[in-house]
């Protein structure tokens, strides 16, 4: 089966989409993995991301961009278990916890955790945690919204390259 340039775009922002969604994610939450002592800096890292409810929106997130990628590529639809079980195992927030604290201490100081700290618990504080992966998801769509109408543009720049190699 020969795949045209139109199939080849396609598939490639599909890729594209689902790592995105997984920098996205990652964006959202942090990364990493490297256990830390409880230190007063540790635990005001940890803290800040418990009181931002991280756990929950990293789960909430990993599924819900799971459903989507799963959705766009049936193909996947038949290992959906074990995709999802992989993907638990290594982007779950028990998974990421350690590195995330440590990103965050690399960050900010430990006032500075403390005061966003502080600044989670107030009402205002709550809202932006709560919204801030529906924002992430929105900022990722509304590229997309202003990609999508010049795909054929890219088709064009590709289908060119391609026959000049």
């Amino acid at each position: 089966m020969q795949m045209c340039v139109h199939d080849t775009v396609n598939i490639y922002f599909m890729k594209k989409s689902f790592v995105v969604g997984l920098l996205l994610l990652l964006a959202t939450v942090g990364s990493g993995a490297m256990a830390q002592t409880q230190s007063t800096h540790y635990k005001a890292a940890e803290s800040l991301l418990l009181i931002m409810d991280t756990p929950k929106t990293i789960d909430t997130n990993l599924q819900q961009m799971l459903t989507l990628q799963i959705d766009q590529m049936p193909v996947m639809k038949e290992a959906e278990v074990e995709v999802r079980s992989f993907f638990a195992k290594y982007m779950s927030w028990n998974a990421l916890k350690e590195d995330m604290i440590k990103m965050y201490m690399e960050e900010f100081t430990e006032k500075e955790l403390k005061d966003m700290t502080t600044f989670f618990k107030t009402p205002t504080g709550k809202k932006l945690a709560a919204k801030q992966s529906t924002l992430t998801m929105r900022g990722a769509q509304l590229g997309q919204s202003k990609i999508q109408p010049h795909l054929p543009e890219l088709e064009e720049i590709l289908r060119k390259k391609m026959q000049d190699n």
